[in-house]
């Protein structure tokens, strides 16, 4: 699939950084470049965007104020030298966060979870302002309910083996299965048994049980690799403590 992108910063040299690694990633394609918020906001009144890279400080209007603005919201990947807005962002349903400079490792790690968001969403036909949410239940029981594709669908505790935030949705991972829900990590952090699921990173929750190995930053299950962030780190590796042999 295609996936027309627009690029939003008042820098030109981040512009043209931007628009050489949108270049060889062969499913973006670059509808145009912003260098103001007012731009931006006048264009994307016009041209559908599937995915808007987004710069913060800008004079006059910043990304934050834009993104407010916006009614229907493209997937949206920050990309911005200041991390104090992360909160912020992730209040936005923001996907990613890319901090200045940004190495084209990261910036290809950021688009192809972007990608993967918007086929799920084209392929599902989800529309952004559904009604989906998570529905809360006793955690003593072996399963959740969760709305998706306009059915109730019954997941097992023990079929989980990752859960990832992707904007304002929620993807469960089930072996091969993928099923989408609109909702916040936190309220499905309150929904799934501690400490049978662990929160590793903002972004994703694991099945303890289910982890093969651990390797610096990265948590292994099956061919899923999860990100280990500093913040969840101590808590993590104490569990993993408790359970070795040696």
């Amino acid at each position: 699939m295609t996936i027309n992108c627009l690029i939003v910063d008042d820098e030109l040299l981040a512009r043209r950084l931007l628009t050489d690694y949108v270049g060889k990633i062969p499913e973006l394609k670059l509808i145009a470049t912003c260098a103001s918020a007012v731009e931006a906001q006048g264009f994307l009144q016009k041209q559908r965007i599937d995915l808007l890279f987004l710069d913060i400080h800008m004079p006059d209007v910043n990304g934050i104020s834009l993104l407010r603005s916006l009614s229907n919201k493209p997937v949206t990947i920050f990309t911005t030298a200041y991390a104090e807005y992360a909160v912020q962002g992730y209040e936005l349903f923001v996907l990613d966060y890319l901090l200045k400079p940004i190495p084209f490792e990261r910036f290809f790690q950021a688009v192809s979870r972007a990608v993967e968001y918007v086929d799920l969403l084209s392929t599902k036909a989800l529309p952004r302002n559904s009604e989906m949410e998570a529905l809360p239940g006793d955690t003593s029981n072996e399963y959740i309910f969760v709305k998706s594709d306009y059915k109730i669908h019954k997941i097992a505790h023990s079929d989980i083996d990752v859960v990832e935030a992707y904007g304002e949705y929620i993807l469960i991972y089930c072996g091969r299965q993928k099923i989408m829900t609109l909702g916040q990590m936190g309220k499905m952090e309150q929904m799934l048994p501690k400490p049978g699921f662990v929160r590793v990173h903002r972004s994703f929750i694991v099945n303890f049980s289910k982890i093969d190995a651990i390797q610096g930053g990265t948590i292994y299950i099956g061919e899923r690799q999860v990100p280990l962030s500093k913040g969840y780190r101590d808590a993590f590796m104490e569990l993993v403590q408790k359970s070795r042999l040696f």
